[in-house]
């Protein structure tokens, strides 16, 4: 549980603290080597061999590493120092806490417990020791419950619980008092376990604190003291001629090492770690009886097993197993001593045992860990303990170098290094410099990231951008993880680069006012622009005109091409080319070319007038010159007083061909056009053309109906012939269109087809239609057309009539497509039922009437030649007429329409007045349909024909035989109410339509 006295000594003799606190180093670095490790309670810390702390194992609330919420550490992990102060040695105690001497000298404490601080008793991060006043410490430990350090003066200063100071004092000490040693003998080493014990100059061994009962204070007798606790330092009692060098104390044990190399322990002797070939307990130091009897360098004591290095170097742990802490591969114990199994040809230069766990230093400054429960301090990654030693992960500042140096162009390089992270994420970054001494340099930041947990070399390419051409450059890698940076080699390197070069300037495609002209240039691998200068003067003073060309950057010669336009015909130029790069400028040879050109010429074709306008197309022959053609129009031949177009423009290539069209014309009239084309060298003009513009009356064309169920739709095309038109369509069910009904189909000047739903429509009727357009020039009618309206599949008695005054009824049928027969019954199971072939009206008998009004019903089978069979059905109201009572006055039914003043009835009206009208002749668009009954203040029902724009003139109801007829005013719509006399039960009513239609008879019951 302790470092030795020699090693403390050489970290601190004669080591200058300004030469330890660096942190970075110039080359590759290597994985932490380590100067000391110490084993705690569950957790295991070291420091490496520049100063740096790390630990590992339990960190239960935070208190091992305060940067970390995981309750177990497994890599060892950086533990900061305040002011970037450096550790020379831990040591941990119970109670989570732990103690080191800093190279500043001041002593840092951290932990749940003993700290050594007033105001911070405990504290998960170090805080510093506070002595009463000033003094220099060589050695700090941290024990069961108490702290100890000595000075430079062999004072020894603890602080920690009651009874524990050594310095006589009852009361728990939260900062360090002096330690009252006996005969003020001077203190050469210490450590601090169950007991707290000290080494003299004199040879001699005191120890304090904590219980005697297994005769751990080495006094010869257990258990005699008031609090079960000495207070003050007592003396061992040492074996005659024995002196001894150094103290290692474990829970409730010690041993001490002689200054001629042999070992004695004494108090509890638990599984036998006193090393004497015994299991007994005792209250005085005995002899170790090492193999060979070989003396010992190093004895460490954990809490239940003690672990000793040999001067031959030889290393041997015994005591309890249990936990693998005797390294040998498996959990057995005892008093036999075991060698920790490793691997041929290591030795370890120190160890440290605690509680189940075992540490140790190899001959190469390596750490090596076993035993343990699953707390990770085996310190390989892994909670779970090794019972073999292992050696720990290689942690520590970043092993960086610098390989090579790839992609070199111009302006961009790329550098290749090496970095292993060893074990913590590192971050790097590149600097560059064409200094070697980096005194003036650019750093560039590595993209990527190495993660924790990463132990292997990672090659790191990183690109270098806008470097200047030509030019050496010096480049190094630094890579800084938590523990450190690491500055790599220094690698050296030149970028590429030339002035640019321009060749093969040549002018093409020459015309009147264009040219093309190309040149290569070779940009010398940097960003280079090219300038294009043309002129009339040869020696370009006058008349210079920069055109700039595409920029380029490359190593391979690249062609740019211009166009220039505006050129005057018949004209020499000269050209040349300069480019620019960094490193400078170069220019072509100057070239010359010469411009051409005629008169243009054109033609007219496709001339053509619409209503308001004349349009033709030109065809010009531009004379390889840029120019522009129009247009005009003139009413006389002479073009005093014309109209021009718009203005078409054109290049030496052309276009050729050029619609033009002059507007704002007049409808109807003769016009004369010509087309004139000019370019730099002169006009053109074709020879003059006739033509007229358009309008008149419009055309329809293409009238279609498509028929449905209740609509139909109509199509029709429209001619506007250019001028405003509005287009009506009219439906009627009357050839003189007497009843019309009017739609809106378009209004505009667009020829086009127009469609329209005509709604409202019903089925079986004959329907006439027709088209009307009117513009300006006048109005077009279309022929009438006709089509019926769809009828729906099914069944319909009496064309749909609502009432029968006989049982025997027409039957309309309306079968589906493919149907073979047809099944015809008075009962809905289709008894008695009639198969007849196909055909769409039959005359059938319905049941007898049961009264003066009976609901009579028919249901019919559609069979298809498949077998499918489709059902349908209608129904109809049988009404005979049955005597009625003869009226006691003269009065009959009293009529009154909605629509105008009530009528009176006749009071003298006979059969003779009024003929009978033939069924034969009667519409179904005109037959009285119920729509409302009312019982005051008169018994009366409201009738309307089935159909709207009936134009019904007169109406007649019928009582027995004894036929009235009133006449009412003609329209195309409206209710009449018909008031029954007192004592009639029902009548008939028809409806006389004023072309002369007369209805069927419909029986009305009264309400």
């Amino acid at each position: 549980m302790r470092i030795p006295r020699l090693v403390l000594t050489l970290l601190l003799v004669g080591t200058p603290v300004a030469a330890v606190v660096a942190t970075s180093s110039v080359a590759s670095a290597d994985p932490f080597t380590y100067a000391s490790v110490e084993v705690g309670n569950s957790a295991v810390c070291a420091v490496t061999t520049d100063g740096t702390a790390v630990c590992w194992g339990s960190n239960r609330d935070q208190y091992l590493i305060a940067s970390s919420r995981e309750l177990n550490i497994t890599t060892p992990t950086k533990v900061p120092l305040p002011n970037n102060d450096r550790f020379v040695t831990l040591d941990g105690g119970a109670n989570r806490t732990w103690c080191g001497l800093a190279v500043s000298g001041k002593v840092y404490c951290w932990g749940d417990h003993h700290t050594g601080s007033y105001f911070s008793p405990s504290s998960r991060t170090p805080v510093a020791v506070e002595f009463p006043h000033e003094m220099t410490i060589t050695e700090v430990h941290s024990g069961y419950s108490n702290g100890c350090a000595i000075n430079t003066n062999a004072e020894l200063w603890c602080w920690g619980d009651i009874l524990e100071s050594g310095s006589g004092q009852t009361e728990p000490m939260r900062t360090p008092v002096k330690v009252a040693m006996p005969n003020n003998e001077r203190v050469i080493d210490f450590d601090n376990g169950g007991a707290s014990c000290a080494v003299t100059d004199l040879g001699n061994i005191y120890c304090w604190g904590h219980s005697n009962g297994a005769g751990q204070l080495g006094i010869g007798y257990v258990n005699n003291f008031a609090y079960a606790v000495s207070v003050t330092p007592l003396k061992v009692l040492t074996p005659a001629g024995v002196q001894f060098a150094s103290i290692t104390t474990g829970l409730e044990h010690s041993c001490a090492l002689s200054t001629t190399g042999t070992g004695y322990c004494w108090g509890d002797n638990y599984e036998g770690l006193f090393g004497n070939d015994s299991y007994a307990d005792s209250s005085v130091p005995t002899p170790m009886v090492v193999p060979n009897n070989e003396k010992l360098s190093q004895i460490s004591t954990g809490w239940y097993h003690t672990c000793v290095i040999t001067v031959s170097g030889s290393s041997w742990c015994f005591g309890r197993g249990g936990f693998g802490e005797l390294g040998t591969g498996t959990t057995l114990g005892g008093k036999t001593y075991r060698a920790p199994l490793v691997p041929s040809g290591i030795q370890f230069s120190k160890i440290s045992a605690a509680i189940g766990t075992t540490c140790g230093i190899d001959q190469f400054s390596k750490i090596w860990c076993w035993g343990g429960l699953n707390w990770g301090t085996s310190g390989s990654g892994k909670l779970e303990a090794s019972l073999f030693p292992e050696v720990i992960l290689s942690v520590g500042t970043p092993t960086v170098s610098l390989d090579s140096t790839t992609n070199v162009d111009a302006e961009t390089a790329t550098v290749r290094g090496t970095v292993n992270a060893n074990g913590n994420a590192t971050r790097m970054t590149v600097e560059y410099s064409t200094l070697a001494t980096f005194t003036s340099s650019t750093s560039v930041s590595v993209f990527t990231v190495l993660r924790d947990g990463n132990y292997s070399p990672i090659a790191i390419p990183t690109d270098l951008s806008s470097l200047a051409p030509r030019t050496a450059y010096y480049a190094r890698m630094t890579a800084t993880n938590s523990f450190g940076s690491t500055v790599s080699n220094v690698i050296s390197f030149t970028t590429l680069g030339t002035e640019p070069t321009v060749t093969d300037l040549n002018a093409t495609d020459i015309t009147g006012n264009e040219a093309n002209i190309s040149v290569s240039v070779n940009p010398g691998r940097l960003s280079t622009t090219s300038v294009l200068e043309y002129s009339t003067d040869n020696r370009f003073i006058t008349n210079v005109n920069p055109v700039a060309l595409s920029s380029t950057k490359g190593s391979d010669t690249q062609a740019l091409t211009t166009s220039l336009t505006e050129l005057r015909a018949r004209t020499t130029y000269y050209t040349r080319v300069t480019s620019t790069n960094q490193l400078g400028s170069s220019s072509s040879s100057t070239e010359s070319f010469t411009t051409i050109g005629d008169l243009p010429h054109a033609a007219l074709s496709s001339v053509d007038g619409s209503l308001t306008s004349v349009s033709a197309t030109v065809t010009v022959e531009t004379g390889l010159l840029s120019g522009n053609v129009h247009l005009e129009a003139s009413t006389d031949r002479s073009f005093e007083n014309s109209s021009s177009s718009n203005v078409g423009t054109f290049v030496s290539g052309g276009p050729t061909q050029h619609s033009l069209s002059v507007t704002g014309l007049t409808n109807r009239t003769d016009y004369f056009i010509r087309a004139i084309a000019t370019n730099e060298l002169g006009s053109f003009t074709t020879a003059i053309q006739s033509v007229r513009t358009a309008g008149g009356i419009p055309v329809i064309d293409s009238v279609s109906v498509t028929p449905s169920t209740s609509s139909a739709s109509l199509s029709v095309s429209i001619d506007t012939t250019g001028l405003d038109t509005f287009v009506t369509a009219e439906v009627a069910t009357q050839a003189d269109f007497s009843d019309t009904t009017e739609y809106f189909l378009y209004s505009g000047t667009t020829s086009d087809a127009y469609t329209v739903t005509l709604m409202n429509l019903l089925p079986r009727v004959t329907y006439f239609l027709r088209v009307t357009a009117t513009n300006d020039s006048g109005t077009v009618l279309s022929a009438t057309k006709t089509f019926l309206a769809v009828t729906p599949l099914g069944i319909v008695i009496n064309d749909d009539d609502e009432t029968a005054q006989s049982p025997s009824v027409e039957l309309s049928f309306t079968a589906p497509a493919r149907t073979s027969a047809i099944r015809v019954s008075n009962y809905t199971d289709f008894s008695h039922a009639r198969v007849v072939p196909t055909t769409t009206s039959l005359t059938w008998k319905l049941l007898e009437p049961k009264g003066p009004r009976s609901t009579r019903t028919v249901w019919v089978q559609f069979i298809s030649s498949d077998g499918t069979v489709t059902q349908y059905s209608d129904s109809i109201d049988v009404m005979i007429d049955e005597p009625e009572p003869t009226p006691t006055t003269t009065t009959v039914p009293t009529v009154t329409s909605t629509t105008i003043p009530s009528v009176t009835t006749s009071t003298t009206s006979t059969t003779s007045t009024v003929p009978e009208v033939s069924v034969a002749t009667t519409l179904s668009a005109i037959q009285p349909v119920v729509v409302a009954r009312s019982y005051a203040p008169v018994r009366s029902a409201t009738v309307v024909p089935r159909q709207n724009q009936s134009n019904i003139k007169k109406i007649q109801t019928k009582i027995g035989k004894k036929i009235s007829t009133r006449t009412v005013e003609a329209t195309k719509s409206g209710k009449y109410i018909i008031v029954f006399p007192k004592g009639i039960k029902s009548m008939s009513v028809r409806f006389v339509s004023k072309s002369g239609l007369v209805s069927a008879w419909s029986r009305i019951a009264a309400p």
